[in-house]
């Protein structure tokens, strides 16, 4: 006895009939996961031009390495970027008391601004004002795009921000 022909053929494969399913599935799989991804933030003063600020501290956020190791890279590029960035040693229990005590001590130098440098974070203080004049974070664990090299470019086009025209 024969079998015929069409017995013997292969049935059609399932993963054809399940194509559009699984399209639309990593469709909404992606789409998740980019709205839960964090963006980079990056902020400018309104009131505090980044001209204003000639000589600057450069300090890290703690004693990690990778801490240590970005804030000598953003000072060499704050410095060949025509700034006076210059080394700030000492430990503090606080942001807010480094700030005070670098901005407040004519021992130490006259000095415009105090940058903290963390591996995902800058963040420049205005001594006169003791406020954020500048801060940009971008985590890449979280989605931030712009990574080490790319966060000091972006304070260095803020340092050459001139101040706007009084009306």
């Amino acid at each position: 006895m024969m079998i015929p022909r069409r017995a013997l053929a292969h049935p059609r494969p399932r993963w054809n009939a399940m194509t559009p399913a699984r399209l639309a599935a990593m469709a909404l799989l992606f789409a998740g996961c980019a709205s839960l991804s964090k963006k980079d933030m990056e902020q400018w003063s309104p009131t505090i031009p980044g001209s204003h600020f000639k000589t600057i501290a450069t300090l890290a956020a703690n004693n990690t390495t990778l801490s240590i190791r970005m804030m000598v890279q953003v000072r060499a590029q704050v410095n060949k970027a025509g700034r006076n960035a210059v080394r700030q040693t000492g430990r503090w229990d606080t942001i807010a008391a480094a700030v005070a005590q670098i901005c407040g001590s004519p021992t130490e130098g006259t000095v415009d601004g105090v940058l903290v440098v963390n591996y995902d974070q800058l963040v420049l203080y205005d001594c006169e004002t003791r406020k954020k004049a500048f801060e940009i974070q971008s985590d890449p664990e979280k989605g931030g795009g712009l990574g080490v090299t790319n966060m000091p470019k972006r304070l260095i086009k803020y340092l050459e921000e001139k101040p706007a025209p009084s009306p």
